[in-house]
């Protein structure tokens, strides 16, 4: 029997459950939950993000920013209320 990594499912349950959260706000500002789909999924304390995977081949230090995702959509929790904000990256990698 395969075993079973945990963080790796609990990682894909949170990407989930961002995605079903901002569904109803995805389809009200014309965001492609296709598209959104197919972004990485970054967690942290009290945020998770999607961003966009950079296309630039990496040459060390010489274009090390240039080579980092780009941030599309931000999920926050400020006191105790969840929001959701665009970055200058959402309509151009994230509409439909």
């Amino acid at each position: 029997m395969e075993r079973v990594n945990k963080m790796k499912i609990e990682k894909e349950l949170q990407r989930a459950l961002a995605i079903e959260y901002v569904r109803d706000y995805c389809k009200e500002n014309n965001i492609s939950i296709a598209k959104l789909n197919n972004e990485i999924f970054h967690l942290s304390y009290n945020e998770c993000g999607f961003a966009h995977p950079s296309d630039i081949e990496p040459e060390g230090l010489l274009n090390d920013m240039d080579t980092l995702p780009k941030v599309t959509l931000v999920i926050k929790y400020e006191d105790e209320i969840l929001s959701i904000e665009q970055t200058e990256y959402t309509k151009e990698f994230l509409s439909e």
